[in-house]
């Protein structure tokens, strides 16, 4: 998969999630969203058990199928965990009769059905939450009707993207959007946050950036192909909430980011060129994904260039490189690394804001990506781990007493 790799894990007892997670800093020690899922279904407390008696264990038959749903490239590969209702009728009404769990090759098995007319369905979330916050993605097999007789039957279950349900159009930018797209402003509080494990994997670090922007936004709710995101984050705004991890010039995080200084009027400054992270996806670039998009993008970044007080360019130091240099980008010094990044995100909500006699509605986005530091980046460290996840929480903010 190429670009954007837009907008997670947790285990319970029996449960392996496998996840991804996130680090960055120079303390010691693409780039794709990458899917992982658990090989024990976990079950969804939401599920109630049968109250209606349509199982025979004598001559009941059975269904199975597999279950699988679209990754990263459109290929089809098992659903683990995927929950599936059987529901007593042609519709999927009331209480399921049944329900069961994909193992962890897809397959699932309804067993001991007495003759009769059900509806299947099933919904799958890819870390396995089976609901509808931003862990995993979910998917959707909407259902069909099976007509139970005296044989076992196969029915395998697609799952699927979760159809728009509106036609909100957006843009910061509504001139060159278009007129139909209505005008929002980034909200103060959005925030562009980052996690990963440091200590040899054995301690979570968590940070963010105080600077973060866009310079175009559009959102077409209904029509993912018309889609623009270009963000970015002002790379020595990155806060660990550690001072001294956080300092300009010495600072460990912003050594290991590349961000180097320059002294202006006696004043310890980012030189511009290693003080930007943007991530970008243009027009036919997002498609529809799950319950949201994925965002076939781009991160731009880490300025490749010797560490060190005099600045940009030169043949490296041995201040910056490690002493292994087998894994580093070809790139040569003075190139800002551009390379592929899918996003996940969902638009999750809109909220009318009422203050006095004003209001401004307030529309939600949740993102989600990772990428590989050590791999493409030209990050080094040896106290962390490799694997970055970046979680943008985006609210963009009506125009005061506009309807949206």
């Amino acid at each position: 998969m190429k670009t954007m790799k837009l907008f997670r894990v947790m285990a319970i007892p029996a449960i392996v999630a496998i996840g991804l997670i996130f680090s960055l800093s120079n303390c010691k020690k693409e780039e794709k969203i990458v899917t992982e899922t658990v090989y024990v279904p976990v079950h969804d407390t939401t599920v109630v058990t049968n109250t209606i008696n349509i199982h025979d264990t004598i001559v009941g038959k059975n269904i199975t199928g597999l279950c699988t749903y679209p990754d990263f490239t459109n290929t089809m590969v098992p659903a683990k965990g995927a929950v599936l209702s059987l529901y007593s009728g042609t519709t999927a009404t009331g209480t399921p009769a049944a329900t069961t769990f994909a193992d962890q090759s897809g397959f699932y098995s309804l067993k001991y059905l007495i003759p009769g007319t059900y509806f299947l369905t099933a919904i799958y979330n890819t870390e396995n939450q089976n609901k509808s916050q931003l862990n995993g993605v979910n998917f959707v097999f909407d259902g069909i009707v099976i007509t139970m007789g005296a044989s076992d039957i196969t029915q395998n279950a697609i799952l699927a993207n979760v159809a728009a349900p509106g036609a909100m159009k957006i843009a910061i930018d509504t001139i060159a959007a278009g007129p139909s797209y209505r005008k929002v402003a980034l909200e103060s509080h959005s925030k562009a946050a980052w996690e990963g494990l440091h200590n040899m994997n054995q301690q979570s670090m968590h940070g963010g950036f105080n600077v973060f922007n866009f310079t175009k936004f559009v959102f077409d709710e209904a029509n993912p192909a018309n889609i623009v995101i270009n963000a970015w984050v002002q790379t020595s705004s990155i806060n660990t909430l550690e001072p001294s991890r956080d300092a300009l010039a010495g600072g460990c995080v912003r050594k290991t980011l590349n961000v180097d200084t320059m002294i202006v009027g006696g004043v310890v400054t980012p030189i511009p060129e290693t003080d930007t992270i943007r991530f970008y996806a243009n027009a036919g670039e997002v498609v529809k994904y799950g319950k949201g998009y994925l965002a076939h993008g781009h991160m731009r970044g880490f300025y490749k260039h010797a560490y060190g007080t005099t600045g940009i360019g030169g043949s490296g130091s041995s201040d910056f490189l490690p002493a292994d240099t087998s894994y580093l980008q070809t790139e040569p010094y003075g190139t800002t690394i551009d390379k592929p990044v899918d996003m996940y995100f969902e638009y999750v909500s809109k909220i009318k804001q009422v203050s006095g006699s004003n209001f401004n509605w307030m529309l939600t986005f949740e993102g989600k990506f990772t990428f590989n530091k050590l791999t493409g980046w030209y990050v080094k460290s040896s106290s962390i781990s490799d694997i970055i996840t970046v979680t943008p929480h985006v609210t963009m903010k009506g125009t005061t007493n506009k309807e949206y």
